[in-house]
């Protein structure tokens, strides 16, 4: 018998974390589920503790693969799952032990819901952020949308539950950093009701070494920037006149400066063209939801150009 939902946990090199992660979901009172570990190519003790762990639970399955990043390591686990859902987790969090029996359980009784949106808490040591959800069903594709694209929404695969047909035809693109954001328009053209939950806490981890933590990755700002124009152009061709384009295009110009700043003007230069072919008005950045340094900057990228604005942001920024 297939089982209601299939836990995805792509793994390289966290042995000093794995096992909480493991524990958290094991943990669950909910138990209808298959475990996936994917372990992807590990050089540390991660293959034996899969193994281990695979021995004492007959719903593990443990897959071995030479390394070829977290979404190849995402996508073995959809092409191998069975389940009628799908949950991501990464291999150095855990989560709360009521994460899944409610949501699912919800998910089960409107089998309209694409996926659910489940409350998270990012945490370093020192410090607990919790962010909890307002219980709210989204059955508006405009509303779904202006939500998605919003603030209030954080893109990760991590922090959804999702129907598996939603990635019968989207997976993961390879060697890509910000994958998650990079399919982020595939998904929306897919779904049509979401569900924000209260229940349950998805523990994400904020690690120094973090990939998404360096800042001096030519390719990590390259990518970033990349889901960011996918996002925009998907924005646009949906929403021209829409605030939540500004929003997002404001972020991406940010984005670009900030990757000047590291480095140099020319790595981005096609990001920075394709950045200038959208249309914009400095009365609609008026009424933006950003800060007001971040409108000034817009606005000084529509007078001056990039160039110039970069030259000064990096003076500003010594």
């Amino acid at each position: 018998m297939k089982p209601l939902l299939s836990i995805i946990v792509p793994i390289y090199n966290v042995e000093k974390y794995l096992k909480e992660c493991l524990d958290s979901i094991l943990k669950q009172p909910f138990d209808d589920y298959e475990l996936i570990l994917i372990n992807d190519g590990s050089t540390d003790n991660c293959s034996e503790i899969c193994d281990s762990y695979a021995i004492m639970d007959k719903r593990i399955k443990v897959i071995h693969k030479p390394n070829g990043g977290l979404s190849e390591a995402r996508n073995f686990g959809i092409d191998n799952a069975t389940g009628k859902y799908l949950s991501f987790i990464d291999s150095d969090d855990f989560i709360s032990k009521d994460f899944y029996k409610n949501n699912v359980d919800y998910l089960q009784s409107n089998e309209d819901v694409d996926f659910l949106v489940c409350q998270y808490c990012k945490f370093d040591g020192i410090n607990n952020n919790v962010t909890k959800n307002v219980p709210l069903k989204i059955d508006n594709k405009k509303e779904i949308f202006e939500y998605i694209f919003s603030d209030k929404y954080i893109c990760s695969a991590w922090i959804n539950i999702y129907k598996r047909e939603v990635f019968k035809s989207i997976r993961f693109p390879k060697g890509k950093i910000f994958e998650d954001g990079y399919i982020l328009p595939d998904i929306i053209k897919v779904i049509k009701n979401i569900y924000l939950s209260n229940e349950g806490i998805y523990y994400y981890r904020v690690r120094e070494d973090s990939i998404m933590k360096s800042t001096r990755d030519i390719k990590k700002w390259q990518d970033v920037l990349d889901a960011y124009r996918r996002m925009l152009d998907y924005i646009e061709l949906n929403d021209k006149t829409s605030l939540i384009f500004l929003n997002k295009y404001c972020h991406y110009s940010i984005g670009l400066l900030n990757a000047i700043n590291q480095h140099s003007y020319k790595p981005f230069q096609e990001c920075i063209t394709h950045f200038q072919s959208y249309k914009y008005s400095t009365l609609s950045i008026s009424k933006i939801d950003v800060p007001i340094l971040s409108k000034f900057r817009l606005i000084l990228l529509k007078i001056f150009g990039f160039r110039l604005v970069s030259l000064l942001y990096k003076l500003v920024n010594r």
